[in-house]
């Protein structure tokens, strides 16, 4: 059976998206570097702006850690859809330029179909082997794949009642050689204030992933403060303006920064709190 975004369903629960061939992808890829330009452009898709686009360049240096030792050919799982910001297509763009599938887990429809509507209006992810999966709950560990070669998850442990963290964290880790999550900082109170999402501490990530875990940290502080919105039309002209151009390239200088700030300023600045598996 076809759905109308032209993915192929085997069950009313999974639907798989079918490799496609389109004249140019290849040069869009190249073209859609991640950059926080190029990212820009995928925070676009989903609504978003330029403080998901850093976020999504921020994370890379933990995403590509990650996903050194994956083979091409491999499988990526994705362990749930953000509650609030964006859709992880960060991590999709990190699959295709590894040349593997994904496997996206969610037990929301409505957010598994948020995602599925960014990818397909997305030309150069048209090619990418994508497998969207309803749970039945979020800690549903049946829905997992039972091998994959790498696991990310942003936006989701803040979600899992904190006795429940660390089993949900091992079901990752007893799939998945390697992988990181990422979640809200709660120490840094302005942010959690304006988001209205639960929080995690540093320490808390730390003792979800227990004695697998190879490095733990603060990450995402963009130079500007939260909460700031643009209208649509303001969203679209930064896509291409000079000026934004060149801001958005102090960006990458200022976020490349990040891993050498005082860990006292990430604490109370960073937004996300993240800890990573595997070599």
């Amino acid at each position: 059976m076809t759905n109308p975004l032209g993915l192929r369903s085997e069950s009313p629960d999974a639907y798989t998206r079918q490799p496609a061939d389109r004249q140019g992808a290849a040069k869009l890829m190249m073209a859609t570097r991640t950059s926080i330009r190029g990212y820009y452009r995928y925070a676009l898709a989903e609504g978003e702006g330029v403080g998901t686009a850093y976020e999504y360049f921020a994370k890379g240096r933990v995403v590509r850690h990650a996903m050194a030792r994956v083979r091409r050919g491999g499988t990526l799982l994705v362990a749930g859809v953000p509650e609030k910001y964006g859709t992880s297509v960060d991590f999709l763009v990190a699959a295709r330029d590894s040349g593997v599938s994904v496997v996206v887990v969610d037990e929301r429809q409505s957010a598994l179909d948020k995602a599925r509507r960014v990818v397909s209006a997305l030309p150069e992810l048209a090619a990418l082997p994508v497998e969207w999966r309803l749970s039945r709950g979020l800690e549903d560990h049946e829905a997992l794949p039972h091998f994959a070669d790498c696991a990310f998850s942003c936006e989701v442990l803040q979600r899992v009642p904190p006795e429940r963290r660390q089993a949900w964290a091992d079901a990752l880790c007893e799939r998945c050689p390697s992988g990181a999550i990422f979640a809200p900082n709660a120490s840094n109170q302005a942010h959690a204030h304006i988001s209205k999402l639960g929080a995690v501490t540093l320490s808390e990530i730390r003792a979800a992933m227990g004695p697998v875990l190879a490095e733990a940290g603060y990450l995402d502080m963009p130079p500007f403060p939260p909460g700031i919105t643009r209208s649509s039309d303001q969203r679209q002209k930064a896509a291409s303006g000079v000026f934004e151009r060149v801001a958005m390239r102090a960006l990458e200088v200022f976020a490349r920064s990040e891993p050498v700030l005082p860990v006292a300023l990430k604490r109370r600045s960073a937004h996300i709190v993240y800890a990573r598996w595997g070599s």
